[in-house]
């Protein structure tokens, strides 16, 4: 992987996508514009990204939809929108992206975000995986496989299963978490982290309930608790 990230950019008010698509290019960012969900849906089936920026209301279609696609493709995502109230960013965080940025925003915060968002998802890994009972790791392409499937994970959804999974005695509150995987300058909520979780339990085909990999406890945090084997 190169320095160089290239960025689906989807965004049909032509004043704010010329703006960022200059902030994202300084960045050393090569910027893929689209003002419409038709046109872009084709680029995520015919061409290769590193992350997505997507606006939720779009002509011809849904930035959720798109969500979805580029989720399906292992593409860290950036919701950009006007709606603010934290069910709309729950609802986002549930439909699989990484982070949420409400209009009206600061263009060297999105950079911010975008440059943290590809460093976390792309850093350099060795070859190896971390195994556990019922469950692998893959360091180097950043998948899971458990009970013979592989689930795709979003890149803070991995993020979070390898930040517990690397000290698993360790209970990780909300507030660790959100430091270790967004950074401690973030704006994301504890009900974000819980429902990132959510989602990353339900792929893993994991209860809360009867957790095999990642456990609840309350008053304090949550807790991988998967048995390490060795590989």
């Amino acid at each position: 992987m190169s320095d160089q990230y290239t960025v689906l950019y989807v965004e049909d008010d032509s004043s704010s996508a010329e703006i960022l698509s200059l902030y994202l290019a300084q960045a050393n960012m090569q910027v893929v514009h689209f003002d419409n969900a038709p046109d872009a849906h084709r680029a995520l089936q015919n061409l290769t990204f590193e992350l997505a920026i997507l606006d939720v209301m779009l002509p011809g279609g849904d930035g959720r939809e798109l969500l979805k696609e580029a989720v399906m493709r292992n593409i860290p995502t950036i919701m950009v929108t006007a709606k603010v109230s934290e069910t709309d960013r729950l609802e986002g965080f549930e439909f699989g992206a990484d982070d949420y940025v409400c209009k009206p925003y600061s263009p060297r915060e999105v950079i911010s975000r975008a440059k943290a968002l590809c460093k976390r998802s792309y850093r350099g890994q060795q070859s190896a995986a971390l195994l556990f009972d019922g469950l692998s790791i893959n360091l180097e392409s950043k998948s899971v496989t458990v009970a013979k499937h592989t689930p795709a994970l979003t890149a803070v959804e991995f993020e979070l299963l390898l930040t517990m999974a690397k000290q698993p005695h360790q209970v990780f509150s909300r507030a660790q978490l959100i430091e270790q995987v967004w950074g401690s300058d973030a704006p994301i909520t504890d009900r974000a982290v819980d429902t990132h979780l959510a989602n990353l339990r339900k792929k893993l085909g994991d209860s809360k309930a009867e957790p095999k990999f990642i456990a609840t406890r309350y008053g304090q945090g949550y807790q991988f608790i998967a048995r390490k084997v060795s590989s």
